[in-house]
């Protein structure tokens, strides 16, 4: 199986970074109102409450019981952990510095989907990843990162962490992707919710922009945003997956052009060209199994 991404990924891979566009712009702004742990744990807590409303019925349950470690593991890994890494750093770091580590999410992937996975290098996907690093670092301009390094090291963890919990759940392949996007996401409010005594929730500076834009990151980013994610994983693998880390800014820009008028530069325009070859590069003949070659 080639993992080629079909047009129905690829809308799932543009829509899911056109929403992810602005979340690094909300979380800088609402992680002081509430606190590194505070955001996420309402993120979470807001998203579990929506998505269990909608894909977990009664007999679902039993499917939890069986299936808790990986469902534990899952929300840890691809959930609570990188969310809370990130919203540290965004403490200490402006949004351009995260993106672009963000944006190494895909070589994480790459090396562990080799490591277990079996996938087979390719050097096209490597350069291709490398190709689109290249083009974030031009797009948010070396000058304008910020090197902090516990806030550095936190967002890094939080790449590798979204990185090897992407190739566990292509591992596990579970079937029905929208009851695990709303159990893992109970799982992970679960396991966040006892650091709220070491970091209170807080809300300093608390108005209706930021109730609302804690709303979209929740609902939307954090909730609904995980069923494609997760259909994409399992469709198309981690390494083919992650490249939204890579798109992210793009439509970052984009949504700053058309809401905020913010200008669009030719080093911008240059970054953004380099990315979206990277990307495609990196999708160009889909992963396969050294096993299966």
């Amino acid at each position: 199986m080639s993992n080629k991404p079909s047009i129905v990924d690829w809308i799932y891979i543009v829509g899911l970074s056109a929403i992810w566009g602005s979340s690094f712009v909300f979380i800088k702004e609402t992680a002081p109102v509430f606190g590194p742990v505070g955001l996420v744990f309402l993120r979470l807590s807001i998203a579990s409450i929506v998505l269990g409303l909608l894909f977990i019925n009664r007999k679902d349950w039993l499917f939890v019981k069986d299936n808790l470690f990986p469902i534990l593991i899952i929300g840890a890994a691809n959930i609570a952990i990188p969310f809370y890494l990130f919203s540290y750093a965004s403490l200490q770091i402006n949004a351009g510095s995260m993106a672009v580590i963000n944006g190494t999410t895909p070589l994480f992937a790459f090396l562990f989907s080799m490591m277990f996975l079996n996938f087979k290098f390719k050097l096209l996907q490597l350069l291709g990843i490398i190709m689109g690093l290249i083009g974030l670092t031009v797009f948010v301009g070396l000058e304008s990162l910020e090197f902090e390094i516990t806030a550095n090291l936190a967002a890094i963890m939080g790449a590798m962490m979204y990185g090897i919990s992407m190739v566990y759940m292509y591992k596990l392949n579970f079937e029905n992707v929208k009851l695990i996007a709303a159990v893992s996401m109970l799982g992970a409010t679960f396991l966040i919710t006892p650091f709220l005594a070491l970091e209170p929730l807080t809300f300093d500076g608390l108005n209706l922009y930021i109730i609302l834009s804690t709303l979209f990151l929740a609902v939307l980013a954090t909730g609904l945003a995980y069923i494609p994610y997760y259909t994409l994983i399992k469709s198309i693998g981690p390494v083919s997956t992650s490249i939204i880390a890579m798109l992210v800014p793009v439509f970052g820009m984009f949504w700053a052009y058309i809401l905020l008028d913010e200008s669009v530069t030719l080093t911008k325009l240059l970054g953004c060209f380099l990315i979206i070859i990277g990307v495609l590069m990196t999708n160009l003949g889909g992963n396969k199994s050294s096993k299966e070659s």
